[in-house]
């Protein structure tokens, strides 16, 4: 067993965390196709002071302005990609009639508004240069044990959830990021390592309550507000109120195995032994591959490198089994296999993303790996164009439990997956305009590509400002449902960006 650091666990790890840093805003060629990420147009600085001023003396929290002290904080995103979309105002919200309040402000003065719980949005759906509604301060946890429940704030971060979890010694899938929102995981599904044996985290979502658009506190749960409740099993967050506290099932957990492993310049009979060994592996196993273009060399052929991220419930030896034809195809270049208290392995496996430049793109493939597929990856991977920033495809592996419930048991629609790909790239503040359309380019052309073979619609958590077809990629099936609950309890469209689902209007489609 050797320790490793092999290219880096985390998204974008070698990034500057500065929000000072100039040259981070990509504007695109208006002929490329790529997505718009200037700012939206039309600063609000025409509101008055005075205005402003009465929001902050309504609220029994606080409203932080620009220039004052935590305001660059607060308002920077994790994507920096969009860190010049700075609000008007942040209204820290102490309770849910802070909330009332803030959006009844916000309707009087005609001011666009977001909700903010930990700032992860790829897209940048968590900024506005209106209000933003920082949830913060709703960041308890308490936990039920007749029930076996946790009960957790609206703006509380994955690591503190985490941290609750493992003082009673249960879990919920979760992710690798103790800095995302757990609002904003859990209300789109929300992937883990336990999936394959729990489901995605919405499934065990089992009450939720809710500021709404007109200012009512409600709570959603399979008794009451059904369609509502269904509605934040997946249909993302953002877009139907304002959840301020959530209660999940949890389940117990004791011990896992951590694993890290790489290979490096990989042939395509690997590809295909390591996707089909992992899809046929037990649930209790569950991990992220990631695929990296090798390092290229004169005279030789684009090579592939592997790495493998994940948590295995069960004995050493069963796990041997698993890798067994894997690590016969090619021996790993490094190695950390360690069976150690689950939280410990959680702690060893989650990602230090600080605030950085990048864009996913997703798509869900629907049954097993195909030699199409792998062909297309060796295709286009090493074509990465740039010495500077990054481009990968990754694998979350799916199956188990996720396929439990029907697609439109939940708004969670993707349920005949196997697994979860997303094509990532990442730049640099220092990166010429030139360098950065070619890594926009190549992401681009590669998912092209793919998407037809997969099969699968895109991961509404992992929020695309490229894709054209969102709604139906999202939600699939269940969209007229989603918009019809859209139209109930936010007939006006108050909670609205990009990507977020409308209401019906008369005479629309």
């Amino acid at each position: 067993m050797s320790a490793i650091n092999p290219f880096s666990q985390g998204r974008r790890r070698f990034l500057t965390t500065s929000a000072t840093l100039a040259g981070g805003l990509l504007l695109d060629y208006p002929s490329s196709g790529l997505a718009q990420v200037a700012p939206l147009a039309g600063k609000y600085d025409t509101l008055s002071p005075k205005a402003w001023r009465q929001l902050a003396l309504q609220l029994k929290g606080s409203l932080i302005r620009p220039g004052e002290t935590g305001f660059p904080n607060l308002a920077l995103p994790n994507n920096l990609r969009y860190r010049s979309i700075t609000p008007g105002g942040i209204a820290l919200c102490a309770d849910a009639a802070d909330i009332a309040t803030s959006l009844k402000w916000a309707k009087r003065h005609g001011i666009p508004l977001i909700t903010r719980g930990g700032g992860h949005s790829y897209a940048g759906y968590s900024c506005t240069e209106g209000l933003m509604i920082n949830l913060r301060q709703f960041n308890t946890t308490a936990y039920d044990a007749a029930r076996q429940t946790i009960r957790v704030g609206g703006g509380i971060r994955n690591g503190a959830v985490y941290s609750a979890l493992q003082g009673i010694g249960r879990s919920i899938t979760h992710g690798r990021c103790p800095t995302v929102g757990a609002g904003g995981f859990l209300l789109g599904g929300g992937v883990g390592f336990d999936m394959r044996r729990h489901g995605f985290a919405s499934d065990k979502l089992v009450s939720t309550e809710m500021v709404l658009a007109d200012g009512e506190i409600v709570t959603a749960n399979a008794q009451e507000n059904a369609d509502l409740f269904w509605a934040c099993r997946g249909g993302a967050g953002g877009i139907f109120g304002i959840n301020t506290a959530f209660t999940m099932e949890t389940f117990p957990v004791d011990r896992s195995i951590e694993l890290q492993l790489t290979w490096d310049a990989v042939s395509d009979d690997f590809l295909a032994t390591l996707f089909l060994n992992l899809e046929n592996s037990p649930e209790a196993f569950g991990c992220k591959i990631t695929l990296t273009p090798g390092m290229p060399l004169p005279g030789q052929p684009a090579s592939i490198n592997v790495l493998i991220i994940g948590q295995f419930i069960g004995p050493l030896a069963r796990l041997d089994e698993i890798l067994a034809p894997i690590n016969a195809m090619k021996a790993p270049s490094s190695t950390v296999i360690e069976q150690v208290a689950y939280w410990n392995a959680s702690a060893f496996l989650a990602a230090d993303d600080g605030p950085g430049y990048y864009q996913e793109r997703s798509r869900f493939i629907n049954g097993p790996m195909t030699p199409e597929i792998i062909a297309t990856i060796r295709d286009w991977l090493p074509r990465w164009p740039n010495a500077q920033g990054a481009g990968n495809i990754k694998f979350y592996l799916t199956g188990g439990a996720t396929q439990a419930l029907a697609p439109a048991d939940t708004a969670f629609v993707h349920r005949a997956s196997q697994w979860l790909s997303s094509i990532e790239i990442t730049w640099t503040p220092g990166q010429t305009m030139t360098s950065r359309y070619r890594a926009h380019r190549w992401q681009n052309g590669f998912y092209e590509m793919i998407s037809p073979l997969c099969g699968g619609g895109a991961y509404q958590n992992f929020p695309d400002p490229s894709l054209q077809d969102w709604a139906e990629a999202y939600y699939g099936e269940n969209l007229p449902r989603l918009r019809a609950i859209k139209s109930d309890v936010d007939p006006g469209n108050l909670f609205r960006y990009a990507q977020s689902i409308r209401p019906f209007r008369p005479g629309s489609p």
